[in-house]
């Protein structure tokens, strides 16, 4: 089950998000009225409610970046380093001009813009 899921894994992170180790219920009262205004914090919600943790250690950002990813790939037995990241890609001019172009390369014959009065 996902609640019970997220909530051990919330009160196993607890420590390193500061001293404020209680998880938080939304149930009932919604976000707004469960965490203090201005304060970091993370948050999961289902239909009825969800939970809440309030952030204190923000210098640790790291430990709580992620943690949503991690916690839902550990749900389903992934790698939680491996699943659903990116790898860091080369943003210059030229590799999104190379790309734009083999797109357009690989989509071609399904552009109708080329029937067009005046396309190539």
């Amino acid at each position: 089950d996902a609640e019970i899921f997220f909530k051990s894994a919330m009160t196993e992170q607890a420590e390193e998000w500061g001293t404020h180790t209680k998880v938080l219920s939304t149930r009932g009262k919604g976000l707004r009225r469960t965490i203090p205004k201005g304060f970091p914090y993370f948050n999961v919600e289902w239909d009825d409610g969800g939970f809440a943790q309030i952030i204190e250690n923000e210098s640790n950002s790291n430990s709580f970046k992620d943690f949503g990813l991690d916690t839902i790939a550990g749900m389903m037995g992934l790698d939680p380093m491996k699943f659903n990241r990116r790898k860091k890609e080369d943003t210059s001019f030229d590799s999104e001009r190379a790309a734009v172009l083999d797109f357009v390369k690989t989509w071609k014959e399904f552009d109708w813009t080329l029937a067009l009065d005046g396309g190539e």
